[in-house]
């Protein structure tokens, strides 16, 4: 790799070297993979489930036969979106196929019952009501309070698993 006298920004050095490695193209694909639910919007993200991009085609699991229809007819526009936002050529094409569609959540079904079946002590879970005393919206509070106890489970978990 050829060095010259002024820095370079890390961005640009990594660019070099994955386009060195041969791993940039990869790269963006992997980034197209990631930018579906953006670019498709939270409606067709539900009932759809990109697998992998291959030769820049663009495979995809719909959960029915109509919205396989229904994307179908938005293809070109979700194409050029993708590629924009990679600023390069990195999907051609969008192969569409009914299937189960699988969804990846932050914490799993393996994980959640484990969740459920931590029980947290009496000390904690005061910490967390007096942590919301000063919320007035009973709505709201009853969802942090959700939250923060999945939360406490979910670091117990983790505090056992190492």
């Amino acid at each position: 790799m050829k060095r010259d006298n002024f820095p370079s920004c890390v961005d640009e050095i990594l660019e070099r070297v994955f386009t060195r490695l041969g791993i940039n193209k990869k790269l963006r694909e992997l980034k197209a993979l990631r930018d579906w639910k953006e670019v498709v919007g939270e409606k067709i993200e539900k009932h759809t489930y990109p697998l992998r991009v291959r030769k820049g085609n663009l495979f995809i699991v719909v959960d029915s036969s109509g919205w396989l229809a229904q994307i179908t007819y938005f293809k070109e526009k979700i194409i050029s979106e993708l590629n924009q936002r990679q600023g390069k050529e990195v999907i051609k094409d969008i192969y569409l196929r009914v299937g189960k569609v699988k969804h990846r959540n932050t914490c799993g079904p393996a994980k959640d019952w484990r969740i459920r079946r931590i029980k947290l002590e009496e000390q904690e879970l005061e910490e967390i009501k007096n942590k919301l005393n000063k919320i007035e919206d009973k709505p709201l509070r009853k969802i942090l309070n959700r939250v923060l106890v999945k939360d406490k489970k979910l670091k117990k978990i983790r505090s056992k698993i190492r």
